[in-house]
């Protein structure tokens, strides 16, 4: 995307617009490790002064979206490789503006995936991958150009960013599209290409750069899909709320490895500290003797040294982080902890526990019954940690439910509509032991899918959906209590529209019963959006005019307003002039344009040529 705020500029904005809350922090209360903070910079700090050291440098690889290049990557890396750190990171810009609005579509790809220039997202996957890979040879270019002996190996070894923004042009922000499930696919899609992309390049260490709010707004919020990959978060305001940031969920679900914040004029960033797993097990007695664990680190760069401050000699923890134990151990808890570190400075703790001797439930806790059904109810518990016959002790819950001493649960007779809980304990020869827990439900009927749909509101007319229950014994009746008009559901739990419905959102609810006096509730909420937009047949690029005039002898930046100027494409004029694209954000086109000395004046003619051949002209006046 263009970028044409820094981040960290864009932060600022939020808190001053009102969408991020400003909040205060002390200062840090422990001293930070040089390379624990550092900077993000990219094209539009091109020729600025840099501070130094800088502790590390993340360095952008694009010209603000897709399928650009940064124009001072060079020497902006050569910075980032002189700081402290010395191992420069990389990000990307994402964007996935389909067909109708860039030229760079894939339109015969066979591979990754096959596209044909659909608004598909095979063709947006595509797309992400093939911005991935622009990205990524400029940033082996920028390492050739900077002396680097292996610059491949130096681009692998980076940690790369995806940058993610809604500055960026995204399906389901153009009118064109629109939001919606079918433009969230879409644009997940190209994320995943670019991801794709880079794993297959062999980079190890990626990580994704958003807000809550953009990430929603561009993803649909993609569940878990990218939950495996770290994130960088913007938006706070000095580096101890940076530090206290590190703890708070990120957007996508997976680890958050880095946070921005403004520092020295730029966007400062922190390494959040590294993290250890796992962070508990449990064993029997008997075992415990021959008992090991290695420990993993998230977020370091390189070999990780473990320190143990407390828990030995139960526990030893060695220093690459193989737990073991000094012996057998007696039943009960064991704890230890110390402190991580890698060979670029970034620190963590460890805090691992073990337990000895515990007999943990593993079976599900509740179940349900009808209450015709209830008089042959029976359930086996399971359990995890025993060594041999496990016996269990009923304390609680009989004669209603009874627990046999190998764990069968059975019930006494019929029994009411109710709740039913039982407790007890478990135990072994080994001298392991825990407790269990179960809860019956007698006589509920339980709602089951749908409970809520969408519709658009040309379609709400015709909308009907069955609801479905289970717990219940024959013939169920519903009853409606709330919802009518609008939404109406019938005896036999068909819910149906009445009419067309408003955007908005309707409630259907109610109670259910059968003929053996189980009973239930119901409850369904119906969102009613804007009609679908029948899609434009997309038109090529469009040049409108040009901004500034040239002149014989000099050369002088112009600006050309139009659509669908991406990819960096070519400009051509007449013979004896010469025209530099500096710039292409979509909607303009920043040129340099050399003119021939004594060439006469006059009104002449821009062609511009993009990747897929396509053309648009425009004029423009010499002086």
């Amino acid at each position: 995307m263009p970028k044409y705020l820094t981040r960290g500029l864009f932060a600022t904005l939020l808190i001053a617009t009102g969408l991020l809350a400003p909040t205060t922090f002390a200062a840090a209360s422990t001293p930070v490790a040089a390379t624990s903070t550092g900077f993000d910079i990219s094209y539009p700090q091109c020729g600025g002064a840099f501070p130094s050291p800088a502790g590390f440098g993340v360095v952008g690889v694009n010209d603000g979206h897709p399928l650009t290049t940064n124009p001072c990557l060079a020497s902006e890396l050569g910075w980032a490789q002189a700081d402290a750190n010395g191992t420069p990171s990389f990000y990307l810009n994402t964007d996935s503006p389909g067909p109708a609005y860039t030229s760079a579509w894939p339109a015969s790809q066979q591979s990754p995936k096959v596209c044909a220039g659909a608004n598909t997202p095979a063709c947006s996957y595509d797309y992400g991958w093939n911005a991935a890979v622009l990205s990524y040879n400029n940033a082996v270019t920028a390492e050739t150009a900077d002396g680097s002996p292996s610059p491949s190996t130096q681009a692998i070894a980076a940690t790369w960013w995806l940058d993610v923004e809604t500055g960026n042009h995204w399906e389901t922000l153009e009118s064109q599209y629109g939001p919606g499930s079918a433009s969230d696919a879409i644009d997940q899609a190209e994320l995943q290409g670019s991801i794709d992309y880079l794993v297959s390049a062999g980079i190890t260490s990626i990580g994704i750069y958003s807000t809550s709010r953009q990430w929603g707004t561009i993803t649909g919020g993609a569940g878990t899909s990218f939950s495996n990959w770290q994130a960088w978060m913007p938006g706070y305001a000095s580096l101890a709320a940076a530090q206290v940031a590190c703890t708070t969920p990120s957007f996508n679900g997976g680890r958050v490895a880095m946070i921005q914040y403004p520092s020295r004029g730029l966007d400062g960033d922190y390494v959040c500290g590294l993290v250890s797993t796992p962070t508990s097990a449990s064993i029997t007695a008997s075992a415990s003797s021959t008992f090991s664990q290695q420990l993993t680190v998230a977020g370091n760069q390189g070999t990780v040294t473990f320190v143990q401050t407390t828990g030995s000699p139960s526990l030893i923890v060695s220093s690459v982080g193989l737990v073991t134990t000094n012996g057998p151990l007696a039943k009960g808890s064991y704890v230890a902890t110390g402190t991580i570190s890698d060979a670029n400075g970034h620190t963590g703790t460890f805090s691992y526990t073990l337990d000895v001797g515990s007999i943990v439930q593993s079976s599900v806790a509740t179940a349900l019954s009808t209450s015709a059904g209830s008089a042959t109810f029976t359930s086996q518990l399971g359990v995890t940690g025993g060594v041999g016959t496990v016996t269990f002790a009923q304390t609680t819950g009989s004669p209603s439910l009874v627990v046999s001493p190998t764990g069968l649960i059975t019930a006494g007779s019929t029994l009411p509509k109710g709740t039913y809980p039982i407790r007890g304990t478990m135990s072994d020869a080994s001298g392991d032991s825990g407790t269990f827990r179960f809860s019956l439900g007698v006589g509920t009927i339980t709602q089951s899918a749908p409970t809520a749909a969408t519709v658009t509101a040309d379609a709400s007319s015709t909308y009907t959906s069955q609801l479905g229950v289970t717990g219940s014994v024959g013939t169920l009746t519903y009853v409606q209590t709330t919802g009518s008009p609008n939404l109406v559901v019938s005896s036999l739990g068909l819910l149906s529209t009445a009419a067309a419905l408003p955007v908005g959102s309707y409630v259907a609810r109610g109670t259910i019963g059968d003929t053996s006096g189980d009973a239930g509730t119901y409850f369904f909420d119906l969102t009613v959006t804007a009609a679908a937009v029948i899609p434009v047949t997309p038109v090529g690029p469009t040049a409108l005019r040009v901004i500034g005039h040239a002149v014989a002898g000099r050369t002088v930046a112009l600006s050309i307003t139009g659509s669908g100027f991406y990819g960096r494409p070519t400009v051509t004029s007449h013979v004896g002039t010469n025209v530099t694209v500096t710039r292409d954000s979509g909607t303009k086109l920043s040129v340099q344009v050399a003119a021939k000395a004594r060439s006469r004046s006059g009104t002449f003619t821009f062609t511009i040529t993009f990747a897929d051949k396509a053309q648009c002209q425009v004029k423009y006046v010499q002086r």
